[in-house]
């Protein structure tokens, strides 16, 4: 077993983990479906966070060509699937039995948190991309999606304004899936 089989063995389980929490308050939502309203924001950060989740796993391969020499690379590597499984946490609410809840209340509470936790996931994942032998050819073009992102997340955390937070998802969730079909993978 290599060493990137073993590190993506334990990555895999990390990423699962923060998908498996993701799909489990999706399910929590719809059993509790009569008794929730205002879910659109929420909604759609979720899947603006599912989406992220995906598209960084798929994005690992192209660490099968680093040689991790020591525990900091690989702590640098596990850093940001780590934040992601924080993010989910934070962004998925907890439902008491016959509670009500308002999920934009609930979003408007966790907003700071949550978004500060993707902006530092952002920001480790493009940490760990120094990692890649081709990063000293490819960081300006690593880095801007980010210089798109982070500017609009910290708006994000700046806003109450109900319709700056939905143009601004609409906004992430166009660039993200604009970009999957128009940026070439790079190591698959």
């Amino acid at each position: 077993m290599s060493k990137f089989e073993f590190i993506m063995m334990f990555v895999s389980v990390v990423v699962a983990f923060a998908m498996a929490e993701l799909m489990m308050g999706w399910g929590r939502l719809l059993r509790a479906r009569h008794r929730i309203k205002n879910a659109g924001l929420l909604v759609g950060w979720s899947i603006w966070l599912l989406a992220i989740t995906n598209f960084h796993y798929l994005g690992f391969w192209e660490y099968s060509v680093v040689d991790f020499h020591n525990a900091g690379q690989m702590l640098l590597f596990l850093f940001a699937p780590t934040i992601l499984v924080l993010a989910t946490f934070i962004l998925t609410p907890e439902i008491r039995h016959y509670q009500r809840l308002d999920l934009e209340q609930h979003y408007f509470r966790i907003k700071n948190w949550f978004f500060a936790t993707a902006i530092l996931f952002l920001l480790a994942a493009a940490g760990a991309d120094a990692l890649l032998p081709d990063f000293q050819e490819t960081w300006q073009s690593r880095l801007i999606g980010n210089m798109v992102i982070i500017p609009s997340l910290i708006w994000l955390m700046l806003s109450d304004r109900r319709s700056v937070h939905l143009a601004l998802l609409g906004l992430n969730l166009l660039l993200l899936f604009w970009s999957s079909y128009t940026i070439n993978v790079r190591a698959l």
